[in-house]
């Protein structure tokens, strides 16, 4: 970033204050996810709070993003994910097997780290998006995967198993397959806080 000089006057003798001019890092999309992470956090004006945990963070899709399991404990700090390309994102298949991996991390960590996770990872995708680097955005399944858990409290399982046309939108329910092999109806309705009670 570069600062322009504070040397002119504008009319009425006010001093013009310096602008700041963003320049691009770079045209050329990096060589690898941990590389588009890097650039993320340097060019996309983190918090200097916030970029250990969103390194953290990143890190940890960059495990599922490869279709691994990602370190758990004090191991997942420092770890280095795979190296793959950033445009691996764009895969097609990669929303199903982010959700199933999702699916699985769920047992192993709490509601709001994966929120936490989910958040950072579709800011950064977002700047990735934006730089030109990718088009698709494998998080959107698990956004949508993630609240329907939440509102459904349906095991994620269950949820995995849905399909289109086990959704009936009009009816705000979706049919599951039990444990036990039946059908069951989970509610697709958005819970809602009550309204406050007229004084």
């Amino acid at each position: 970033m570069t600062i322009e000089p504070a040397t002119e006057l504008e009319s009425g003798g006010a001093l013009r204050l310096p602008r700041a001019r963003v320049v691009p890092l770079s045209a050329a999309p990096p060589s690898s996810y941990t590389a588009a992470v890097e650039r993320y956090l340097t060019g996309a004006g983190i918090a200097k709070s916030s970029v250990r945990i969103s390194r953290i963070s990143l890190t940890t899709w960059g495990w599922m993003l490869a279709d691994e399991p990602p370190p758990t404990g004090p191991a997942r700090r420092g770890a280095t994910p795979p190296f793959f390309p950033v445009t691996a994102i764009d895969d097609p298949a990669l929303p199903e097997v982010l959700a199933e991996l999702a699916a699985a991390r769920a047992d192993a960590t709490d509601v709001d780290t994966l929120n936490r996770e989910l958040s950072i990872a579709r800011k950064a995708i977002g700047w990735w998006q934006r730089q030109g680097w990718i088009v698709g955005d494998p998080t959107l399944r698990e956004k949508t995967f993630w609240k329907l858990l939440y509102e459904s409290a349906a095991r994620a399982d269950e949820e995995l198993c849905l399909n289109v046309e086990d959704l009936y939108p009009q009816d705000r329910r979706g049919k599951i397959t039990a444990k036990d092999g039946a059908t069951e109806w989970i509610s697709l309705t958005v819970r809602h806080r009550p309204a406050p009670v007229p004084a």
